[in-house]
C-alpha cells in the first residue's frame, strides 16, 4: 500500500466492463467517516473529477470502495493518450501547453489526465484539445464533463 498523508485513505474504483483492469486505486482525503475528496481525477474512472466528494464503503478485507458521487466539484476530467510518435517528455509538454489556461493534471507513460476547473476558458481548452487531436498529437477521452463543458464547443 502507498504511504499516504495523515487523514487520507486508499480507495478503489470498479472499472467498467471491457477495461484492461477490474479496479483502480488512489489515495483520497477522508472528509467524513464514509466520504473522501479526490485530490485529482482518477486515471481510468469515468464519472469522477478533482475535488469531487465520494461515498465509500469498506469491504470484508478492509478495503475502501467507491459507491457513489455525493458532490460534484465542477471540475472536468479529460484523459489524453499520446500518439505513437509522441515526443520525449510528452506529459510535461502537454501540461505546459494547458497551464496558461488554468488547467493542471498528472501524467505518465504517454498518458495525461487534465483537471479542468470551472474557472478555465472552456472554449479555449476544447480548441486546444481538438487542434492537438487533429494534428495527430493525441487522442482525447472525456472522463467527466459538465454541462458548461458541453456548451463550450469551439
Amino acid at each position: 500500500m502507498t504511504n499516504l498523508p495523515d487523514g487520507w485513505v486508499q480507495i478503489w474504483f470498479h472499472m467498467p466492463p471491457g477495461s484492461n483492469a477490474t479496479s483502480m486505486g488512489m489515495g483520497a482525503e477522508l472528509v467524513a467517516p464514509d466520504r473522501v475528496r479526490l485530490p485529482r481525477a482518477p486515471w481510468g474512472a469515468f464519472g469522477a473529477a478533482k475535488h469531487d466528494i465520494l461515498r465509500i464503503e469498506r469491504d470484508h478485507d478492509g478495503q475502501w470502495w467507491v459507491k457513489e458521487k455525493v458532490t460534484a466539484s465542477g471540475y472536468c476530467a479529460i484523459r489524453i493518450w499520446a500518439s505513437d510518435d509522441n515526443p520525449e517528455r510528452f506529459e510535461d509538454v502537454v501540461l505546459a501547453d494547458f497551464a496558461p489556461l488554468q488547467v493542471s493534471g498528472a501524467g505518465m507513460f504517454g498518458l495525461v489526465v487534465l483537471d479542468v476547473p470551472v474557472t478555465a476558458d472552456l472554449q479555449q481548452v476544447r480548441r486546444l484539445l481538438r487542434d492537438g487531436e487533429r494534428a495527430g498529437r493525441w487522442t482525447v477521452d472525456e472522463l467527466y464533463v459538465t454541462t458548461a463543458w458541453r456548451k463550450a464547443a469551439p
